[in-house]
């Protein structure tokens, strides 16, 4: 694979972050919903895009050789490839995709096809580290998925999501804007949270407090020294309690 960006994952400049008209698909009936067409397309395309790389450096740390870790949401499995580069570890990779599952199986990771949303549906081992990585905003009903994963890992738990209350989303919403945290359309995410929000939430959930990371934002030091405001995207690693 090589390393190279999605459409719209550039990001925009600072002033059509807050300025800018919200951006929508020429065809309002463009937003398909065949999801294995849309890894196919993937696929085809063989990219390990610049968000699955970061995403990755900032959890390699974490990681040990022969580790166990869990990717829930993981596609064509670019983050379990990107960490395996690097550190030997035992991934699995979750999806509700055949098609992207069988993609991940061909790399040599494991695979699991399953909703964890859906009643009955738990997980059936414990791993060393679970991830979902742009995955609690595009579900309606990311509580049933959390609860579920209490007790399912050993070292840590990492979300990275979209930070709601970063500065360049406050300003759109004062200039009576909505933010914009998707790449393509608007329907893409379901739920949003602002940093202390998702404290409270995973609090409620009855998970530890997580810390924080910013991983995305225009000014990189600022993002990752106070990533509530700063920050466009944000880690939070939860450890077992």
């Amino acid at each position: 694979m090589t390393d190279a960006r999605r459409p719209g994952e550039k990001g925009r400049g600072i002033i059509q972050e807050v300025f800018g008209e919200i951006p929508l698909p020429k065809d309002p009936g463009a937003f398909g919903s065949d999801y294995e067409q849309y890894w196919r397309d993937r696929i085809r395309e063989r990219v390990i895009t610049e968000p699955a790389r970061r995403r990755a450096r900032a959890v390699q740390q974490y990681m040990a050789p022969g580790d166990s870790v869990l990717d829930i949401g993981c596609g064509t499995g670019e983050t379990l490839e990107v960490l395996r580069e690097n550190t030997p570890i035992s991934g699995t990779g979750l999806d509700i995709s055949a098609t992207a599952l069988g993609y991940v199986a061909s790399m040599g990771f494991s695979t699991i096809n399953a909703d964890l949303t859906r009643a009955g549906v738990e997980l059936q081992e414990i791993y060393d580290h679970i991830m979902l990585f742009e995955v609690v905003e595009h579900v309606i009903d990311p509580e049933a998925m959390l609860s579920k994963l209490k007790g399912s890992f050993r070292k840590g738990l990492y979300i990275t999501t979209p930070n709601l209350g970063y500065l360049a989303h406050r300003l759109r919403l004062m200039h009576g804007r909505f933010p914009v945290t998707y790449i393509s359309d608007p329907r893409e995410h379901v739920r949003y949270w602002t940093v202390r929000d998702f404290k409270v939430w995973m609090k409620w959930l009855g998970f530890p407090e997580p810390s924080v990371r910013g991983l995305r934002g225009k000014a990189k030091l600022p993002a990752r020294k106070w990533p509530s405001l700063w920050a466009s995207e944000v880690l939070y690693i939860v450890r077992p309690s």
